[in-house]
């Protein structure tokens, strides 16, 4: 599958990106809490891209790069879970948290202050409404519009003494929707609709409203339900202190997501969520500002043969 690397910061590069493009956005960025801190073998220099994004441009940028429908779905831990979930954006609001349990901790220096946390946090938010405006049945309400010689949505409602077709005539709102069937049927008997150029039956309106704004949630192979908490383990070669397993991210992946969607990682770091794209069939863009971590995910990202761009 072809993958997208981009090389800077992530602020920088995301408002460049087509609005609408992106079928889920999987990442684990920065929460600033371990920069400076010198564990083991770590030194400051190894912690320096620990740096807190600015969580309104987090959820800026996404919610304009999400299709309608699309998922967000962030590593993180508290009180960083906290403060993102209090500043979610109202068209790409918080769902639910799962958990990644894990069998290893970070800091020892905390065993005999607090518990050690054996989890982290997964928080997902999805995106609600056609913000872009893209949706393609917003043009054909306009047609439709213009055919009976209304302007607006309360000419309509004012002419059908009812607010059932408002939503289907709010085109240039969030609200725009679908209207039922039943008002179809009387939008066409009150004004002859079915002989305006370019009509179309309910049938196909629903078809191409299907095909808009689909949630995707896929259960596991064989099985009724998911759990929200995830178990893996650690792997063994490490390219990044805060790496996440492979087969974690294909999991996360493969429930959010269908084979061929774009998957972005605006903090790739090491390049881990691309090969989950490329093992699980997912199309990848990735952002990593860090130059030597980019150039680790580059490398890794070739071995999966996978059909690159690098700008």
């Amino acid at each position: 599958m072809k993958c997208v690397l981009y090389s800077g910061d992530c602020l920088d590069v995301m408002p460049s990106l087509l609005p609408g493009s992106v079928d889920l956005v999987l990442c684990d960025p920065p929460y600033g809490t371990i920069k400076g801190l010198t564990l083991r073998t770590w030194d400051k220099s190894t912690t320096a891209w620990d740096d807190a994004l600015n969580p309104e441009d987090i959820f800026t940028q996404c919610e304009r790069l999400l299709r309608v429908g699309g998922v967000l779905v962030m590593f993180s831990q508290e009180p960083h879970t906290s403060t993102m979930i209090t500043l979610a954006d109202k068209n790409l609001p918080f769902l639910y948290r799962m958990v990644w349990k894990k069998e290893h901790f970070p800091n020892p220096l905390s065993v005999k202050k607090a518990p050690v946390s054996l989890f982290e946090d997964i928080v997902v938010f999805r995106k609600k409404y056609d913000s872009e405006k893209n949706h393609p049945l917003r043009e054909y309400a306009r047609n439709i519009l213009s055919f009976i010689g209304h302007r607006t949505d309360k000419e309509v409602n004012k002419t059908l003494g009812h607010r059932r077709a408002e939503h289907f005539f709010c085109v240039n709102t969030l609200q725009f929707s679908l209207c039922s069937q039943d008002t179809y049927n009387e939008l066409i008997k009150r004004f002859g609709i079915d002989r305006m150029p370019g009509f179309m039956t309910y049938e196909e309106m629903r078809k191409v409203n299907s095909g808009y704004g689909t949630v995707v949630f896929n259960l596991p192979q064989g099985k009724k339900y998911r759990a929200n908490i995830l178990e893996y383990a650690r792997e063994r070669e490490r390219w990044h202190p805060t790496q996440k397993p492979v087969a974690l991210l294909e999991e996360l992946i493969q429930t959010y997501s269908n084979p061929g969607d774009r998957v972005l990682d605006f903090t790739m770091g090491s390049g881990s969520t691309g090969v989950a794209c490329i093992r699980t069939g997912r199309r990848f863009t990735g952002i990593e500002k860090d130059d030597r971590y980019f150039a680790v995910a580059k490398k890794r990202l070739e071995k999966e043969n996978s059909e690159m761009v690098v700008i």
